[in-house]
């Protein structure tokens, strides 16, 4: 079990890199190699973020139905294949913003596939006890990896070009199929005694489920206001801190560094602070963290003491994240039956990423009427909302998961 879990956590690690140097390297192409305009950039990334909002809520259903590990071998493949039509297109001539298009989207499909198969396999490795400390590993995992393959991307675009760049990208996502190939311990669905409704039923069982349940309701309700919030602040954020608070390119990556340091720490942290303050106290406490964190931004000036204030910020607002995360995805993991756990994770993912594409769009309808400080306040605003939402709820009283701290 421990030799599976390893395998798993490797190979998500592996992929997340190689995932992380294309998300660079693809505005690259566009932006050196096709001359590609801001609003063609603006639909390349859309692109990538839109399949979320289709394809959450029917992943819960394909996990259901078709064995884990299946499933994150294929998509791996899919990957490799997607990721090296680049460079072959290039070799041809045959690069372009349509092809671009296409490769994303794809792309964007078959990662949300991937990353709900291994955010539901990673539970099955461990013991109820050990729920929230594999969920810690499994985010501190992405976490470095992410930030490990955007610092790979730039140094593989500035010396090899990103084109070749992501051919290394397709190497990665051949090793993390190898690594799914060698996780032993994930059972198969049981289908026995099952009749298999039209998917559309399924996905309203998970839905309906998430709904009525006394701690799912409040909490899945807090998790879809928060990605409305982040919808106005994030999307406006890097924006605002080049333009009105000069931070430049140096500063961002400072900023940006920060918050991956904070969200290691957070997801670390976080079942050790779970043992000691119970559930409850760590979601409700953590919540109102995470929602004052872009108020600083919006506060802030030109300068050096200023920019070490902006990376703070940065990093107490992905700690929080990353504790929020962690601890309310082992909370739906112990109260849903495993015969709807997968479809209850996809609901929560649907409310937060499948549902930021929107916001992010209504982030930039928003600025074209009011001040990008205006619309961040707002977020601002949005995002305090679960704490008053948690307090009165029953996720308050929640206590501590019944595992001992790392």
């Amino acid at each position: 079990m421990k030799r599976s879990l390893a395998l798993l956590l490797t190979g998500e690690g592996i992929r997340h890199a190689g995932t992380s140097v294309h998300a660079v390297a693809l505005p690259t192409l566009a932006v050196l190699y096709l001359h590609a305009d801001p609003g063609q950039v603006a639909l390349l990334a859309c692109a990538v973020k839109l399949p979320a909002l289709v394809v959450e809520l029917p992943a819960g259903v394909v996990l259901d139905r078709y064995p884990l590990r299946t499933v994150l071998v294929s998509t791996d493949l899919v990957s490799a294949a997607l990721v090296s039509g680049i460079p072959l297109a290039a070799v041809l001539d045959q690069l372009s913003m349509p092809l671009l298009y296409a490769i994303a989207l794809a792309l964007g499909t078959v990662s949300t596939l991937h990353t709900a198969a291994a955010m539901a396999a990673a539970p099955l490795l461990a013991t109820p006890k050990q729920l929230h400390q594999v969920n810690s590993r499994f985010t501190s995992v992405l976490t470095i990896a992410g930030t490990t393959g955007t610092a790979l991307g730039t140094l593989l675009i500035s010396t090899i070009g990103a084109t070749r760049a992501l051919t290394a990208d397709a190497l990665s996502y051949l090793a993390s199929a190898w690594c799914a190939t060698q996780v032993r311990a994930l059972p198969a669905p049981d289908r026995t005694g099952r009749e298999r409704k039209p998917v559309i039923h399924e996905i309203r069982a998970g839905l309906v489920y998430s709904a009525s349940h006394p701690v799912l309701r409040p909490l899945f309700l807090a998790l879809a206001v928060t990605g409305v919030g982040d919808g106005l602040t994030l999307t406006l954020l890097p924006y605002h801190l080049l333009t009105a608070v000069d931070v430049g390119t140096t500063g961002l990556g400072v900023i940006m560094g920060a918050g991956s340091l904070g969200g290691l720490t957070g997801a670390l942290a976080a079942p050790r602070l779970v043992h000691r303050y119970g559930t409850g106290r760590v979601l409700v406490y953590a919540w109102p963290v995470y929602g004052l964190m872009p108020v600083p931004p919006l506060l802030a000036q030109p300068g050096p003491a200023w920019l070490v204030l902006l990376a703070v910020s940065g990093f107490l607002q992905w700690a929080a994240a990353t504790c929020i995360g962690t601890t309310q995805r082992s909370v739906q993991q112990q109260v849903s039956p495993l015969e709807l756990r997968f479809r209850v994770q996809q609901t929560s993912l649907w409310l937060t990423r499948g549902l930021l594409p929107l916001t992010a769009l209504g982030a930039g309808a928003l600025a074209s009427v009011l001040s990008i400080p205006n619309v961040m306040a707002i977020g601002v605003i949005i995002l305090l909302l679960p704490v008053w939402m948690l307090w009165r709820s029953p996720v308050w009283r929640l206590p501590a998961m019944n595992e001992g701290a790392q």
